[in-house]
């Protein structure tokens, strides 16, 4: 961009550095603000000249250089300004004028390449920026009508392709935008409704995609403007009067492109179109045959995921299962015996009994290293291998995630086939047919003869289909967490979160117990010089003599007042520490659960300066990392943890269950133990048992409270010791939990094989 001569050098800025910061720390508007309430006067007044600055220099340059590839450049440098530095400008008289003259121009400017035929392309949509509020001595231009009559006219014609209906949508709402520069919400909501009738996977789409997830949350559209727009295209006379592309279309721009926009992604305020998303799904049930259920299936992995991201209970899974689940198993079973496909395969039996595990995606999350490690523990003994053969069925919903080609050779490797007869399916992209890819595997597992299938999911439409046209003799669901998911087309279930029982109750519902002993090289796997070097290298980024507390999981758990009430408590008797929030979330409403916990803003402000927010991250250089694991309640983390704690770390956890009982589960559980033979063949005594009960009480309870009380007083005894240098204390805690650990896992190594074996030949 050229600068005037007759601008003050000294007041000169380059126009390429964003106003607003790119660091982790920056990614909260309260970790932006100073901490106290004189600084965050200055921060505002410094960004106000900061944005003067700006315009002074784009206006003179503007005046200089009117061609398309300088207003093209001005427009990818307006990302730079913020609708707050807008809201400033106003708000100063010099601003307020400055901005006025400088809106006048670029509408000149703009108009001009408008009438000599120029396309604006997505990077004018930037000028959303000016229409918060309405400038005085700005009104309606009415020559840009002429160009808003004309795009709208020519939108969704059958003669035009989407490509061509890009191009309208972008010079309609730049006209509308250069016309009236204001009614900021009633042109972002008619730009949401028109851009999610468009293909998505359009290279333009992705344009437009990359500019809503990057610059939205800048421009200051807020959830309520986004939910309102999404609203009126969910209705269902609307929806349904659409063919069935831009049907589809308006779920794929709300699960591809809006819910990945930094403060939209996984809000709780998503739930507010529930009852919209289930009518349209009852509607297309009531539709009925392929196309009906087609559109079914798709919508119902869509609520699943919508949803399912943003749930927190137990008593929400049950009543997405109720409205949603059962629902669908119901119709998915009419459908499948009208086209005379219900069933299972009656050809020849194959050697060995044949068990299919049918996975949504093949990545390496959680529920991947508890399968692998239980299925790496069957096929290590030999009872089980010669009776049983284990397949893997791909559903690969690239919708997710694509799947990772190691993961999947890891069960190659393993002896494990994957059955892939779904991917021919993906040259539609975000519009494959899921009823197809259903299909598809339903006569898989029948030419294969599988007897026992395992679904692992709990309300996607591909598997609900899958199991409720009958696919093999006995059909097990897997829980890895959701307890309440219960279809008439389930045999069975079974889970590894079972307190080492064979048989245990969850919200009612009677799972089969199999208890994992998880593969090392998932929990600890060994650190080469690389690794330990990235370690020091992240550690050397926060203060000398940090002590760093934290979680690694799904940051919704985290969204408690009552935890960080307990936490900041912690963190305020130890100026020292610090927190790392490890993982996947909205991290604007993480904050504003932290700001509750003040009174005061500006303390809120300072203690968030403490809290880091990582984003995704490497959880075998990050567990190496936290010095004190404070897992959240009243939802914890799961396998995140006892991957940290499996790294010798320390974890403060809060026990779901009290004292008593938590102790007598221990008896319990040693009983079990007591009677596994030891590696000689010997038996164990009771002096053994009594020595593991001493070591498994003394490792668990200084790390486990009964209430939020118990919570902070532990965690500050802890974090006493680090800060005290006590290492041997510390050290001889987490000797004393690598050898409890030891008795749980052979514990979990020999009553896991037995019990799924157990599982699996009940009829």
């Amino acid at each position: 961009m050229k600068q005037s001569l007759d601008i003050d050098p000294k007041k000169q800025v380059s126009t390429d550095m964003p106003l607003k910061a790119n660091t982790p720390e920056s990614t909260s508007s309260l970790q932006d603000s100073a901490s106290n309430p004189a600084d965050t006067i200055l921060h505002s007044t410094q960004r106000c000249q900061k944005a003067m600055e700006f315009l002074h220099i784009a206006f003179a340059s503007l005046q200089q250089d009117s061609s398309q590839a300088h207003l093209d450049s001005l427009m990818h440098e307006l990302n730079s300004l913020t609708h707050t530095d807008i809201t400033m400008l106003m708000q100063n008289s010099s601003g307020k004028i400055l901005l006025c003259d400088f809106i006048a121009l670029l509408r000149e400017r703009i108009y001009t390449l408008l009438t000599q035929g120029s396309l604006c392309g997505v990077k004018y949509l930037s000028l959303l920026l000016f229409t918060h509020t309405k400038c005085e001595g700005i009104e309606q231009d009415m020559r840009f009508d002429v160009f808003i009559t004309m795009a709208q006219k020519s939108l969704f014609i059958d003669t035009h392709s989407d490509v061509e209906n890009l191009l309208f949508i972008e010079l309609y709402i730049v006209g509308k935008i250069l016309r009236d520069m204001c009614d900021f919400e009633k042109i972002v909501s008619e730009y949401i409704s028109l851009i999610s009738l468009v293909d998505i996977n359009l290279p333009l789409s992705l344009e437009h995609a990359n500019f809503i997830v990057g610059h939205f949350e800048s421009l200051g559209v807020d959830i309520s403007t986004l939910l309102n727009a999404l609203k009126k295209q969910l209705n269902k006379q609307i929806y349904f009067a659409y063919p069935k592309p831009r049907r589809r279309s308006i779920l794929n721009w709300q699960l591809h492109c809006f819910w990945n926009v930094s403060h939209f992604f996984n809000h709780h305020a998503w739930l507010e179109l529930y009852e919209l998303w289930k009518e349209l799904l009852y509607t297309m049930f009531e539709n009925g045959g392929i196309e009906g259920i087609d559109e079914a299936m798709y919508m119902q992995f869509f609520m699943y995921h919508m949803c399912g991201n943003n749930f927190h209970t137990q008593e929400q899974w049950a009543r997405f299962c109720e409205d949603i689940d059962r629902v669908a198993v119901g119709h998915y079973e009419n459908f499948a015996k009208a086209q005379g496909i219900y069933g299972v395969s009656k050809s020849k039996r194959s050697e060995k009994i044949r068990i299919g595990i049918l996975r949504d995606r093949l990545v390496a999350n959680s529920p991947y290293k508890v399968e692998f490690s239980l299925l790496s523990n069957l096929l290590s003994n030999k009872a089980f291998t010669d009776k049983y053969e284990i397949r893997i069925y791909a559903m690969k919903l690239l919708e997710k995630s694509v799947d990772d080609e190691k993961i999947v050779h890891s069960y190659e490797n393993l002896g494990i086939p994957v059955i892939d007869v779904v991917s021919g399916f993906h040259t539609q992209g975000f519009y494959n047919s899921h009823l197809q890819k259903a299909l598809a595997i339903k006569e898989a597992l029948n030419t294969d003869n599988i007897s026992i299938l395992i679904s692992p999911n709990n309300g996607y439409g591909i598997s609900d289909f899958i199991l409720a046209s009958r696919s093999a003799s006995m059909q097990i669901y897997y829980s890895h967490g959701n307890f309440v998911y219960d279809v008439p087309c389930v045999d069975t279930k079974m889970t590894h979160i079972c307190q080492n029982k064979r048989r245990i109750i969850h919200e009612g519902y009677e799972f089969y117990g199999v208890p994992v002993k998880m593969l090392e090289r998932f929990y600890n796997p060994p650190l080469d010089t690389q690794a330990r070097e990235k370690i020091a290298q992240i550690r050397s980024e926060f203060p000398q003599g940090s002590v760093i507390l934290g979680s690694i999981g799904r940051l919704t758990k985290l969204n408690s007042k009552e935890y960080w009430q307990c936490v900041v408590e912690i963190m305020q008797r130890y100026p020292q520490s610090i927190y790392l929030a490890c993982g996947g979330g909205n991290e604007s409403l993480i904050s504003e659960c932290i700001t509750s916990c003040f009174t005061q803003e500006a303390e809120a402000q300072a203690f968030l300066q403490r809290v880091h927010f990582t984003g995704y991250i490497d959880s075998g250089i990050y567990g190496h990392i936290i010095d004190i694991w404070l897992d959240s309640f009243p939802l914890e983390q799961g396998e995140s943890r006892i991957e940290y704690v499996a790294k010798g770390g320390l974890s403060i956890m809060m026990s779901k269950i009290p004292q008593e009982q938590r102790i007598e589960g221990i008896k319990t559980s040693l009983k079990a133990w007591q009677g596994i033979p030891n590696k000689d063949g010997s038996h164990k005594t009771q002096e053994e048992s009594e020595q593991a009960f001493k070591l498994i009480k003394e490792s668990q309870f200084p790390l486990l409270a009964f209430s939020s009380k118990e919570y902070v007083e532990k965690a500050l005894a802890l974090l006493e010791h680090f800060v005290s240098g006590d290492k041997v204390y510390l050290s001889e805690l987490k000797d004393k939990g690598q050898k409890a650990r030891a008795i749980g896992d052979e514990m979990r190594e020999y009553e896991g094989i037995l019990a799924f074996m157990d599982a699996i030949t009940q009829s």
